[in-house]
């Protein structure tokens, strides 16, 4: 039986696809106190070296397929990784407080992002976005913990997720992946901005798709209205593949 769920119309057009779930990694940890910080602050300084050469492929790859303008949200990432301002307040929290590499990354950066998403001003608030982002990455290295990585999707899919880093954007094959539907966002974050230059159908702020779709559902995403179907009738499908055809 179909399911219908309303979103954000973020970039038009109309896909039909399997479900494609992009899990979000656990980066859970626990905070440990440390004898050897020495060995800590190297475990942290490898995560960055790792994070930047992954960045730069992410950014040349962004380059070819999006334009040098949509790149350069990757620039501003390979920025935080080389700011003192940030890199070293963290190096000294694990040096002077003698805690681990995972829980002085999350505490300084949190800090960081927690001010700028309090000022009125939207390229304080988009800073604050790529500290996330680029610490999530981060993180993730320190704890050998694989992110997701779209740009290995081989089949025709509709990409589900809570919401879409712009690495993550940056990495979709047009190819495979005919369009994505997230739980939070809006017309004017990253993944909806990233969606219009890859001109794929979108639809953002659903709050719940990743709590009602399955992987594998079928799904309809119609980038005009804002509406999802999960599991469509055949006279949907071919009703949507009409509407397909006509519009675009």
């Amino acid at each position: 039986m179909s399911q219908y769920i309303n979103g954000i119309a973020a970039s038009d057009g109309v896909a039909i696809a399997k479900a494609y779930l992009l899990v979000e990694p656990d980066l859970s940890f626990n905070s440990e106190k440390v004898t050897d910080v020495d060995s800590e602050i190297e475990k942290f300084r490898n995560a960055i070296d790792t994070s930047k050469v992954e960045l730069t492929k992410i950014r040349n790859n962004a380059e070819e397929n999006l334009g040098a303008d949509k790149a350069a949200i990757f620039d501003a990432h390979l920025l935080v990784l080389d700011d003192p301002e940030l890199i070293q307040p963290i190096e000294d929290k694990i040096n002077n407080e003698q805690v681990n590499a995972p829980t002085a990354l999350t505490d300084v950066t949190g800090q960081f992002i927690t001010i700028f998403e309090s000022m009125d001003n939207e390229y304080m608030k988009e800073r604050a976005a790529d500290i996330r982002d680029v610490s999530k990455r981060v993180l993730a290295h320190i704890l050998g913990v694989e992110l997701p990585n779209p740009s290995m999707i081989d089949e025709s899919v509709v990409i589900i997720g809570n919401d879409l880093t712009p690495s993550d954007t940056a990495q979709l094959n047009k190819e495979f992946v005919q369009g994505f539907v997230t739980n939070i966002g809006g017309r004017t974050s990253h993944s909806a901005i990233m969606s219009r230059s890859l001109e794929i159908p979108a639809i953002v702020g659903t709050k719940s798709i990743t709590q009602e779709v399955k992987q594998g559902d079928m799904i309809i995403v119609d980038g005009l209205t804002g509406e999802v179907i999960i599991d469509p009738t055949e006279d949907e499908v071919i009703a949507y593949q009409n509407k397909r055809e006509r519009f675009f």
